[in-house]
């Protein structure tokens, strides 16, 4: 008995299994949204880590670190789209009533938003404080806008 006598069979269900999740419209649409979401947040990271550089080398470097792994993911889901790479690396157990690209489209927006959210810094009693602040801007019947006497009308700051 061979090594390859043995995979053989495991790598026969593996395929199977494989090539009728590629060939599922949903997993086909997922991957298509996976493509365009990643390319968004690797454009956003990258942005984000060019406008703070400034900034704390952890914030900048969180940036980077998401930018990277989102240009992984960006290149997992479009070579898999393209059909160069046939099966998706990671094996799930058989009954789960999600699949790999449910869980990767999951994971593409975790990784790629966390940096941006994290990185505001705004807490629930700061939230609560602006809001109140905005409020009694929202009352104040002027706001800080003011109507030209001379004008017809138009509204300036």
């Amino acid at each position: 008995m061979t090594f390859h006598s043995l995979a053989a069979p495991g790598a026969v269900h593996f395929a199977t299994v494989q090539s009728s999740l590629l060939d599922n419209r949903l997993t086909s649409t997922l991957l298509t949204v996976v493509i365009f979401v990643t390319a968004f947040l690797v454009i956003l990271n990258a942005s984000l880590a060019i406008v703070s550089r400034k900034k704390r080398a952890l914030q900048v470097g969180s940036f980077i670190l998401a930018c990277l792994l989102e240009l992984l993911i960006f290149a997992l889901a479009l070579v898999l789209r393209l059909g160069i790479m046939t099966h998706v690396p990671f094996n799930l157990p058989p009954g789960l009533p999600i699949n790999q690209a449910e869980i990767g489209t999951t994971l593409a927006l975790a990784i790629g938003l966390f940096p941006a959210a994290y990185w505001q810094g705004t807490s629930l009693s700061t939230l609560r404080q602006r809001m109140e602040e905005d409020a009694k801007v929202i009352k104040n019947r002027e706001g800080g806008v003011r109507i030209r006497g001379d004008g017809p009308g138009e509204w300036l700051n």
